[in-house]
């Protein structure tokens, strides 16, 4: 009787099994970082990063998703375009600037001198700390007419002039209209803000920012503010 090879079904069993075995060991792929709830929050936070390191306009969105770790068409999902996230963070950005702002003039109390000073540097604190808002907010790549962005930025503008307003009220600015105060402080504190982020002090010795920013945003409230009187009355300078 002639003698048959052994069944290899057997064998096939067992590799079958071995590979499945083999595949089942194969580590799944971890999930990925951001699930659908908190991609929008990762958008910014990874474009935030991007800014810091290359500015606003040093990216693509492509850049962006590889880096936190989603496809290239996720991040179309919640933002039609770059324009549109960078405004997403000018506008919160805005919003969050305006706080600082507000907290500074709230704890400096009464003393008009002391409030300017203290939401000057509110302002340039804000430009260091935040340098990914604060390059966004000035970007010329995002959209001026997008109404969140309108809200921030008129909120934190807002108070300047409400500040001016009330100073202009007690007799420590003079008259005229708030406009022509707002001008020169909104430039002084940009001015710094940007000298600041970049270093521009250290060369000459300016290691201590708030100090710097006293010494600048006073010498412009001399001249922006009347002097007092020997009766304590106040007159416009000559």
């Amino acid at each position: 009787m002639p003698k048959f090879p052994p069944s290899t079904s057997n064998v096939a069993t067992v590799n079958i099994r071995l590979g499945r075995a083999r595949l089942g060991a194969v580590p799944r792929r971890p999930p990925r970082p951001y699930h659908h709830g908190d991609l929008p929050r990762a958008l910014r936070e990874g474009a935030l990063a991007l800014i810091e390191e290359r500015g606003p306009m040093g990216f693509t969105l492509r850049e962006l998703a590889r880096r936190i770790g989603v496809s290239h068409a996720a991040p179309y999902r919640h933002y039609a375009d770059k324009q549109a996230l960078l405004t997403a963070l000018a506008a919160e950005g805005a919003h969050r600037l305006a706080d600082a702002v507000d907290a500074a003039l709230t704890a400096a109390g009464p003393d008009h001198r002391a409030r300017f000073l203290a939401a000057a540097h509110a302002y340039v604190r804000f430009a260091i700390d935040h340098p990914g808002y604060f390059q966004a907010m000035f970007s010329a790549d995002t959209d001026p007419n997008d109404p969140a962005y309108v809200n921030g930025r008129e909120r934190s503008l807002g108070l300047l002039y409400r500040y001016i307003a009330d100073a202009q009220a007690a007799g420590y600015f003079g008259e005229g209209e708030a406009l022509s105060y707002v001008i020169p402080v909104f430039a002084m504190h940009q001015g710094l803000a940007v000298l600041a982020m970049s270093g521009a002090f250290t060369p000459l010795g300016m290691t201590d920012i708030r100090a710097a920013s006293d010494l600048a945003h006073g010498r412009l409230l001399d001249g922006l503010t009347r002097a007092p009187e020997a009766k304590g009355k106040l007159r416009t300078k000559a």
